[in-house]
């Protein structure tokens, strides 16, 4: 796939610069969206509750629910204040539709990358389409309708391609959030054992040719070092899928 979001020929704007949570002189829904984000960030969305904002923001955690309802609803703001944070160029009607897929997929991608826990967030529905992303959908499924695709039907193909990204992104960040886990007090740590595709592919673990030969053809081929590169794969991917919108869009 291109890179016209990172290239800038659709330039869009980019995240804002956060401060990092800090006590507050007056506490606003804002700030405590603000730190939420900073701890899960840092921490995860496993430690995540109401009283660690409010020990980062330095006040009381009963003060917090004068603002924001409960921990749900701070997660839906949360997940729309990154959304805004990741804007599509909605305003631009000029991209086709392969370059609305090239633009988001850059978007999606950096927000994973920046913020991990927000592919567990849009994961679930109440989460994943507030404002902005609703707009950013409404965007893709344009591109389809503009090439005569019928609204249902673009709407499939967007959501689509929303659910492979994610599904991508969540491999790749996988290994992180875990990670994090893993390193909470009380957490053993252990050696990871050997195992998985990359292990496989750089020849770390044995295969069967006999029981799994196209597997075993992939063991120390250095073609096969992508399969262990979440954007590679991701790439790869859109292109298939890329196809096969291209083939319906064309009545193939």
């Amino acid at each position: 796939m291109g890179t016209l979001y990172a290239s800038g020929k659709f330039p869009v704007r980019g995240e804002r610069s956060v401060v990092v949570a800090q006590p507050v002189q007056k506490l606003t829904s804002s700030a405590i969206v603000e730190a939420a984000i900073v701890v899960a960030d840092r921490d995860g969305l496993d430690a995540l509750s109401m009283r660690r904002i409010a020990d980062e923001l330095g006040v009381g955690a009963m003060s917090l629910y004068r603002h924001i309802a409960d921990k749900d609803a701070l997660l839906h703001a949360m997940a729309e204040e990154i959304g805004t944070r990741f804007p599509y160029p909605v305003q631009d009607c000029s991209p086709t539709w392969r370059e609305r897929i090239e633009i988001a997929v850059d978007v999606d991608w950096a927000l994973y990358q920046r913020h991990p826990w927000v592919v567990l967030a849009y994961a679930t529905p109440r989460y994943a389409f507030g404002t902005e992303s609703l707009a950013g959908l409404d965007w893709l499924i344009a591109g389809f309708v503009d090439v005569g695709v019928g609204h249902v039907r673009a709407a499939e193909m967007a959501l689509a391609f929303w659910s492979f990204v994610n599904g991508v992104a969540l491999a790749a960040v996988g290994e992180q959030l875990l990670s994090e886990q893993l390193r909470r007090p009380g957490a053993e740590a252990s050696p990871s054992p050997a195992g998985g595709l990359a292990d496989l592919i750089a020849g770390r673990l044995a295969v069967d040719s006999t029981s799994l030969p196209q597997l075993a053809a992939l063991a120390g081929n250095p073609d096969a070092t992508r399969l262990s590169d979440p954007r590679a794969v991701l790439d790869a991917g859109l292109r298939v899928l890329c196809g096969g919108f291209a083939a319906e869009v064309s009545g193939g």
